[in-house]
């Protein structure tokens, strides 16, 4: 019997260990830096007018928008996040349309570089042009400071807070490619900031702030 008892202490106190690694380890926090002057800064919310369509399968604590919109249960694509919305721009005059796929990157390994999501965004500028981000945005502190200490754990979220998940090439930022009009040809960066104002069991309350730098005289920094 104590070898029994010895055992599952073993295995219990291994779990603990393994739970404080990821809780605690740095290597899985976000990376993400500024990015200074951005040309364009685009805001969003989960909710109201900012979106028009958000679909997944049900397994995220996302809002479904509109609620009888048909869920994403396909073996192919489950696990894919698509979304929709008017971006909002203090310096355009009128809502920039966007469509994001986000899926989950086979990269992602918890105790090293915590959950990687890959994003592609496509962005319509009425007037301007479109352009294409490839962002890859490490989900993990987000999920860390709701699911793990909110829900699992019992915890106060005690928002409002904010997050700098993208990675990008390098950890640096996410790449741009101007596809046509006055972008066509073009490259840069892009980051994307998170906030979430509180937390009850969804994130209906996230807003993000997609801020996209392009290149001027070769330099995509």
């Amino acid at each position: 019997m104590k070898y029994v008892l010895s055992l599952v202490a073993g295995l219990i106190l291994g779990a603990a260990a393994a739970v404080a690694m990821l809780y605690f380890n740095p290597l899985t926090q976000s990376q993400s830096v500024p990015l200074g002057n951005p040309e364009l800064s685009l805001e969003y919310g989960l909710s109201g007018a900012d979106i028009w369509l958000s679909t997944h399968d049900n397994q995220l604590d996302i809002p479904v928008v509109p609620g009888d919109v048909s869920l994403l249960f396909e073996d192919g694509i489950r696990g894919t996040w698509l979304s929709a919305y008017r971006l909002r721009a203090d310096s355009r005059p009128v809502p920039v349309p966007a469509t994001r796929i986000s899926i989950p990157s086979p990269e992602s390994e918890l105790l090293r570089s915590g959950f990687l999501v890959e994003d592609y965004w496509l962005i319509s500028e009425p007037g301007a042009g479109s352009l294409f981000v490839h962002a890859e945005s490490n989900q993990w502190p987000l999920l860390r400071d709701t699911l793990v200490s909110v829900d699992w754990l019992g915890r106060d979220y005690g928002g409002p807070r904010k997050y700098d998940p993208t990675r990008g090439p390098a950890n640096a930022a996410a790449e741009v490619f101007g596809l046509t009009g006055t972008y066509a040809g073009a490259r840069g960066r892009a980051r994307e900031r998170l906030s979430l104002e509180s937390y009850d069991g969804g994130l209906a309350s996230l807003s993000g702030q997609l801020m996209i730098r392009m290149a001027a005289n070769g330099d995509d920094d």
